[in-house]
């Protein structure tokens, strides 16, 4: 580091004095005779940070001067070192008030000074090492925040883009949290008659847990009968069967079981509608409970199961259940970041809550349900922005 310093002395015989001595200690030294002078040297000289300044001095003097440059307006980081014929204690209480950084008598030997000033310097790097860091990290940071709004579109990609099927009409919303995280939520037909529908919230936030969700989407959304997870096909037979929810959930966490330090883990729906018949066949990893409506009887029930969830335990057992829909029934598939969503005095919303308000809105069409339901919750909890994705999913089985 340069050792530039601006020496601020009105009495050109001490001024002249003062540059000499520092000069022969190796330092580059500008000088101005009072605070204003010493502002437009400092305009001059952009890279001095280091200033060396009388107290008493006509126009601006030293404890103005030190006002000015340790204000938050101006743009640039100073070393403010006072130098005083005065040396009492109200004095120098006075200087540090004023932002001095030091405070340094006239009588001071040139050692001293010398000691004090390279101290400063010192400051001064640290300082600006600090500053280069800070912007380091800005720019890493805006890069990492690119970064993850590049993978929120691509997760926003993935979002089922056939929302009407043979008597079904589905409908859904995802919202990211602050934090990329690992909901993830799907429908897809399967052959004439049926349509798979599912929900996952892998463990956690961040990248890691958002390419785990891509990679489980990519599991599940591969077709092709051959290495399904959702068909299964003999190689000599030219036709395929639909593998049961709770064997798909079954080959997932095989898939998917922790071997190293990876400690992700994720829940799951995975659901089976016979469109023609409104037969649901559905099976659970550890995931929150389905809230089946009956439009016609006007109630609600929890669907739900007792199961592991997936990609933890080699162990895991997964059933293989069923209801039977009438028509206009409605069926809701939600993360945990619905029910668990807090007010401002920390209560949960619940999935007794969103029940409760599932029942509610009994009458308004399924088209409008899943945004209703989303309004209801961010005036519940007094924000717009969750601490966990939110994740929600409905559809409606129309009878044949």
């Amino acid at each position: 580091m340069i050792k530039e310093i601006l020496l601020v002395e009105d009495n050109k015989v001490m001024q002249l004095l003062m540059t000499k001595m520092l000069s022969s200690r190796g330092y580059r030294v500008i000088t101005a005779f009072n605070g204003i002078d010493a502002l437009a040297q400092l305009d001059k000289h952009p890279s001095i940070q280091l200033v060396l300044s009388d107290w008493m001095m006509p126009g601006l003097n030293g404890i103005e001067l030190c006002y000015r440059l340790k204000s938050p307006e101006y743009g640039r980081y100073i070393f403010f070192v006072l130098l005083s014929g005065r040396d009492d204690k109200e004095s120098i209480v006075e200087g540090i008030n004023a932002g001095a950084d030091d405070f340094v008598a006239k009588d001071t030997n040139i050692n001293e000074l010398d000691a004090r000033l390279k101290a400063g310097l010192r400051n001064l790097e640290l300082h600006n090492q600090l500053i280069t860091k800070n912007t380091e990290l800005d720019r890493a940071y805006a890069t990492i925040k690119e970064d993850l709004e590049s993978a929120n579109l691509l997760i926003h990609r993935m979002l089922p883009s056939q929302t009407s099927f043979h008597g079904v009409e589905l409908h859904y919303t995802h919202i990211p949290s602050a934090q990329i995280g690992g909901d993830m939520l799907g429908c897809m037909q399967l052959d004439e008659d049926h349509i798979a529908i599912y929900l996952f919230d892998v463990s956690g936030h961040g990248v890691t847990s958002a390419l785990m969700s891509f990679a489980i989407q990519q599991s599940i959304s591969s077709n092709s009968a051959s290495n399904s997870n959702v068909k299964r096909r003999k190689d000599t037979d030219p036709f395929y069967s639909l593998r049961d929810p709770s064997e798909v959930l079954a080959r997932l966490n095989r898939s998917y079981i922790n071997q190293d330090s990876n400690d992700l883990y994720f829940t799951m729906v995975y659901a089976v509608l016979n469109t023609k018949s409104g037969l649901l066949n559905y099976a659970f990893a550890g995931h929150p409970p389905m809230i089946w409506l009956q439009k016609q009887l006007r109630q609600c029930h929890f669907i739900q199961q007792e199961s592991y969830v997936a990609g933890m335990f080699d162990f895991a057992d997964y059933q293989t259940e069923q209801v039977q829909l009438n028509s206009g029934d409605r069926i809701y598939l939600y993360s945990d970041g619905i029910t668990e969503a807090e007010s401002s005095d920390s209560q949960q919303y619940s999935e007794q809550g969103l029940k409760r308000l599932v029942q509610e809105l009994t009458e308004q069409p399924v088209n409008k349900q899943t945004d209703t339901i989303v309004e209801v919750l961010k005036s519940w909890s007094g924000t717009t922005q969750f601490d966990d994705d939110i994740s929600l999913l409905v559809f409606e089985w129309n009878g044949t």
